[in-house]
């Protein structure tokens, strides 16, 4: 790639604005004063500029995976077995948008888009998220209200949910349930104050981004913009084809 394209895409300044630099004596590559303007980069080189390293800015990621039981999110942790970023197949680093615990599975996002993780994280936001959740026993109508309503959990009052029953399951049950925040284990310490402990749970939306049927445990897609759009709940569907 030629140098100016290079500091451009770094986003330090404009094609024109580097071409300036370079007659300038500003910078530099490999420790060496650079003179010719139509030096090309390679992977190899280091570029600075007033003594400042200067580094393309990575293309955008963003990987829907179907987290299986098992593998942790947080890529913090030295001591986890398993971790997803660990399922992931690419040199691109990138990370999960929030967490889905250990014993959970189903949809989560990965991405190395710092400002989308914010707004997809951020209470403020107030991103849907919708999961089957399969507990213990059979709760009452008023325990699913009381629910429904929002508890109070860890000295902080959760916001209103929705709760649906799908079906018995012998003597289990489960439902369908949508959360507009993401408290640490918020559904499964929704469930235990009620005595009726989470047996499996699986998230199945973000926003409006569905996860597919079809994808398997521990396979991941490539994210498009109709996919982030849904996810951030802004997808106009009029124009999608007829």
């Amino acid at each position: 790639m030629r140098i100016n394209k290079f500091i451009a895409q770094s986003g330090y300044c404009s094609r024109r604005k580097a071409d300036e630099l370079i007659k300038n004596s500003k910078v530099y590559v490999n420790g060496n004063l650079l003179e010719n303007l139509a030096y090309q980069v390679n992977n190899d080189d280091i570029v600075e500029i007033d003594g400042n390293r200067i580094n393309k800015k990575e293309d955008k990621l963003y990987i829907a995976i179907n987290k299986p039981i098992g593998y942790t999110s947080t890529i913090k942790d030295k001591y986890a077995d398993k971790k997803v970023v660990d399922l992931i197949k690419i040199k691109t680093r990138i990370y999960p948008v929030g967490r889905l615990d250990k014993d959970s599975h189903g949809l989560l996002i990965l991405t190395n888009d710092g400002k989308f993780t914010y707004e997809l994280t951020h209470p403020k936001f107030h991103h849907k998220k919708i999961y089957e959740v399969v507990v213990k026993g059979k709760p009452s109508n008023e325990d699913i209200k009381k629910l429904t309503n929002g508890i109070i959990l860890d000295g902080y009052k959760l916001k209103k949910s929705k709760i649906l029953l799908e079906r018995i399951i012998g003597n289990n049950a489960r439902y369908n349930v949508t959360i507009y925040e993401g408290r640490n284990r918020q559904i499964r310490k929704m469930f235990e104050s009620i005595n009726h402990p989470v047996l499996d749970l699986k998230r199945i939306q973000i926003g409006d981004y569905k996860m597919s049927d079809e994808l398997k445990s521990g396979d991941y897609v490539i994210l498009n913009k109709n996919d982030l759009d849904l996810i951030r709940g802004k997808y106009d569907r009029s124009k999608t084809c007829k």
